[in-house]
């Protein structure tokens, strides 16, 4: 889910894109997990997001997306 979906329970166009920029991501690493450095989901999921930490680009993932 989107930030604003977990901290906040908002949904808006923006939370949507992130969802399927989620599904993208994880259909082109063949469902790798997002954080490869072991942030568990949860509230430390939510505090590293907050601070700007974003998904590791995947070796099979096209540069273009």
């Amino acid at each position: 889910m989107a930030l604003e979906s977990l901290k906040f329970f908002e949904f808006s166009h923006k939370s949507d894109v992130w969802s399927f920029g989620v599904t993208l991501w994880e259909m082109y690493t063949f469902g790798k997990v997002p954080f490869g450095n072991g942030v568990e989901y949860g509230q430390e999921f939510v505090d590293q997001v907050s601070n700007g930490m974003r998904f590791l680009r995947g070796e099979e993932i096209p540069q273009n997306l």
